[in-house]
């Protein structure tokens, strides 16, 4: 029953997505800063991860936060925000300067910062250097206050991987008829396909779901070469700052992450004022596994 009533949402929610979001941007130095909306009430603004990813997988949640006005921001260097990308200006504090820039312009005195993956990371650095204006930050499936979980991330990712999918892999990166963009959307869907998901068949229906143009503004790898070519990029620790903050921290987590529990507790157990919820059978993206569950729990998290 679950597994149906999975693919249903999943398929009311990108179906739907396209219509229900208002699209804007603003004029900046070096282009211009994309945004969406959608809904009214208490404002939400939900950071996607990668570093690299545009927001439109974020319309996954989005879409059932009835009540409240949702933001998503393609921050510069992804999706539809197009700026030349190198390792001089992209990293941590460029992507929440697009984030308050967002919010200065939607006069929004104030919200809630769900952040998915390395967007969890985002949202904890945002609150720290805006604490005004933050309510409250949600983690979904992204608690690390630092970058030594790179060290062995892809190992646990590549822990799901089939002889077949490895096979699969080679195909894609010796065939001549494909573009390097190309090549690399098809690498990231069949790892995430493999190594993100609990039950790995819940991956199709999550790329199946994106339409064709969105597909190829998924993944900026420029962008995310550049973010971790930074010299200071493996320094990266918030965790003294976010332990202080006095702003409620709320987690979720699937309990099969391939990033492991130990962030997650930890996090919940320094922080001031934190609570945590862990999806049971799900692994980076709680809300495609186990929608109930995870749709249950955010919107708790979102109304205490």
């Amino acid at each position: 029953m679950k597994t149906i009533f999975s693919f249903i949402v999943l398929m009311f929610l990108f179906q739907s997505a396209n219509a229900q979001y208002k699209h804007d941007s603003i004029k900046i130095e070096h282009g211009y800063l994309h945004y969406y909306t959608k809904g009214e009430g208490k404002p939400v603004v939900l950071l996607q991860g990668g570093p690299g990813f545009s927001s439109f997988y974020m319309r996954g949640i989005a879409d059932l936060l009835d009540g409240y006005k949702t933001i998503l921001v393609d921050y510069q260097g992804t999706g539809r925000s197009h700026r030349k990308i190198d390792s001089t200006w992209v990293g941590i504090d460029k992507v929440i300067q697009d984030v308050e820039t967002v919010r200065k312009k939607l006069n929004i005195s104030d919200w809630t910062v769900i952040g998915h993956s390395y967007g969890g990371l985002f949202g904890m650095y945002y609150a720290i250097k805006f604490p005004n204006v933050v309510n409250k930050v949600i983690p979904v499936a992204g608690t690390h206050t630092d970058n030594k979980f790179q060290k062995y991330y892809f190992d646990n990712i590549s822990m799901g991987f089939t002889k077949e999918d490895k096979a699969q892999m080679n195909k894609i990166m010796k065939d001549p008829n494909r573009t390097m963009d190309e090549k690399t959307v098809e690498i990231i869907m069949l790892q995430t396909k493999a190594g993100y998901f609990f039950n790995r068949k819940f991956g199709e229906i999550f790329f199946n779901s994106f339409p064709p143009h969105e597909m190829q503004m998924l993944y900026n790898l420029k962008f995310g070469e550049a973010f971790a070519q930074r010299p200071a990029f493996m320094n990266i620790d918030i965790g003294k700052a976010v332990y202080a903050l006095d702003k409620p921290i709320r987690i979720i987590s699937g309990r099969q992450d391939p990033g492991g529990e130990g962030s997650s507790v930890l996090l919940n157990e320094r922080s001031k004022n934190s609570k945590i919820v862990f999806i049971e059978k799900s692994g980076h993206f709680p809300w495609v596994e186990q929608p109930a569950d995870f749709f249950k729990t955010l919107n708790a998290f979102l109304e205490n």
